[in-house]
């Protein structure tokens, strides 16, 4: 018994089937690559701005710590204050404009609390608010200074470009003054 073929039913895939299907094939590719790199971009900043939260968030809490338990407010400029601690030694946050640097010392240990600060401002305030806000009085004499105010802006970087400025502002009253 033979079986016979038709030999039109064997013939191969035609060149515009392949053209077809090599293009279909780029479509795809081409969209998973794009995707993927949208995907790595967005992780990197996602990155970027984590370590920047981490990064204030870090910073604002050792000031808050540091700030509630001084005894007092020795010397105060727009950049640098000078605190005498609870144990009674000096305390001194300075913010370096040039280096973007905000940087804590104590007993000869120097930290750096913000890296690539874009500007920072200290302020002194009264303890008593203003009338019908929930802002303090500010005040210019370190001895009236009951409550400490701090302003400042950070960026980072990602595949080279900066994210960002993150404001960040906090008010901290002196608990022992």
């Amino acid at each position: 018994m033979r079986i016979s073929r038709d030999p039109r039913s064997e013939r191969g895939a035609t060149l515009a089937e392949y053209v077809m299907a090599v293009a279909v094939g780029s479509l795809v590719v081409v969209a998973v690559c794009a995707f993927s790199l949208f995907t790595g971009r967005s992780f990197a900043a996602y990155n970027a701005y984590m370590d920047l939260d981490l990064s204030n968030r870090r910073a604002l809490d050792q000031m808050t710590k540091d700030f509630r338990s001084v005894l007092a407010l020795t010397n105060f400029t727009g950049n640098t204050l000078t605190l005498i601690d609870s144990d009674g030694q000096p305390l001194i946050y300075a913010y370096d404009p040039v280096n973007l640097l905000l940087t804590r010392t104590k007993q000869l240990k120097t930290t750096v609390l913000l890296k690539k600060c874009n500007w920072l401002q200290f302020s002194m305030n009264m303890r008593n608010m203003s009338n019908g806000t929930f802002m303090f009085f500010p005040t210019t004499n370190v001895f009236e200074c009951k409550a400490l105010s701090v302003d400042w802006a950070c960026t980072r970087s990602f595949l080279g470009v900066e994210t960002e400025d993150m404001p960040q502002t906090a008010t901290v009253v002196i608990r022992n003054n």
